[in-house]
């Protein structure tokens, strides 16, 4: 499945009657690629642990910038790395 699939798909699922979606991705491309990179990562993390682990993943540079905004402290797990550089918001 392609990533204008996943939108697609995410768009067509805001107009479900129902439960009202919970967050609001904001580029599903680099937050899909961040989060399978993550899901690697031994949690608690600290920032650097973070960055190091995406750095030796060759990712592209728009993810190392956006990661230079993450606040020094642990983090619990992936969604909270990508809600904190601001990709997703809840």
């Amino acid at each position: 499945m392609s990533n204008g699939n996943n939108e697609q798909i995410a768009n067509e699922q805001n107009n479900i009657p129902g439960q009202q979606k919970d967050v609001n991705v904001k580029d599903y491309p680099s937050a899909q690629e961040l989060a399978n990179i993550l899901k690697n990562v031994n949690y608690p993390a600290d920032k650097n642990t973070i960055i190091n682990s995406v750095k030796s993943n060759n990712t592209d540079s728009n993810l190392a910038q956006l990661l230079d905004k993450l606040e020094d402290k642990l983090y619990n797990n992936s969604s909270e790395v990508v809600s904190a550089i601001g990709l997703v918001e809840k």
